[in-house]
């Protein structure tokens, strides 16, 4: 269990006053002992007590004498550096509360203006307010524009690292549909790539659609017959026999229609 914190005041209690005296004599020798024996330094303590004639000297008087007569021929200011009798101690004491007192009421305003600030702000009137709550007021919102006016410079000053860097859009969103879709092309781009790129096909309307259909299910048909060459032009009509119909085809050599006349000639009359 922790030792409950000691307050720093006169005991009025004698009794108790006595006790306290002899704890905390010896426990002062005790630490005086070992920052000799630890740092290897002359120490020696003196205490007085009115309960006492003699005062308490530690380790001995006459080595208690000797480090003080040492004391005091000592010269210059590295002799008075580290003195400090019960009225400098409390002094010292006055001016370190004071500097913690200052900081307290200054806390104090600020949240007060802070408070202000935001009553004004959810409608209430400045004209109201005393001259001391105005001083409040104003200097929160002048903490507030030094914060923005901060931010601003902060962001300038980052803009200047960043400007060099290109401006990346986010990606766009896309179903699984489409992921799905990503992922079979990426998959396809090894056994692809020694392709040449393809234009992408016209668009077709219902006609030509069923066209191409009915093109690719005769395929199956037409695909073990021969390679027919194309019928030859006719530029007249075909009249009177084979020599009419021979004069009108073009393209053909004259000994193929002979023989195709002697061939039709019983069946003509000719």
């Amino acid at each position: 269990m922790a030792r409950k914190k000691t307050k720093l005041a006169y005991i009025t209690n004698d009794a108790a006053r006595r006790i306290t005296l002899r704890k905390r004599r010896h426990g002062l020798l005790k630490k005086v002992y070992e920052l000799s024996v630890l740092c290897n330094v002359p120490v020696c303590a003196i205490i007085y007590s009115p309960q006492e004639t003699d005062p308490v000297v530690w380790p001995s008087t006459g080595e208690a004498r000797e480090l003080l007569n040492r004391f005091n021929t000592t010269e210059g200011l590295s002799k008075e550096n580290n003195m400090m009798n019960q009225e400098k101690f409390l002094l010292k004491q006055i001016v370190k509360l004071r500097g913690q007192l200052s900081r307290i009421m200054a806390e104090n305003d600020d949240l007060a203006g802070e408070i202000l600030l935001l009553e004004c702000m959810a409608g209430r009137l400045v004209c109201g307010l005393r001259t001391y709550e105005l001083g409040l007021v104003g200097r929160a919102v002048g903490r507030r524009i030094e914060a923005v006016e901060d931010r601003i410079l902060m962001l300038r000053s980052s803009e200047v690292e960043t400007q060099a860097l290109p401006l990346l859009l986010p990606a766009p969103a896309m179903d699984e549909a489409a992921e799905a879709r990503i992922l079979m092309l990426r998959s396809s781009e090894v056994e692809t790539q020694a392709l040449p790129p393809l234009l992408p096909a016209p668009a077709m309307d219902e006609a030509m659609e069923a066209r191409i259909l009915m093109l690719r299910s005769g395929e199956v048909e037409t695909q073990a017959l021969p390679l027919l060459l194309p019928a030859p032009v006719m530029v007249e009509t075909v009249v009177g026999g084979v020599d009419g119909w021979t004069d009108g085809v073009l393209g053909w050599e004259e000994e193929l229609f002979s023989g195709c006349a002697n061939l039709f000639q019983p069946d003509l009359g000719c």
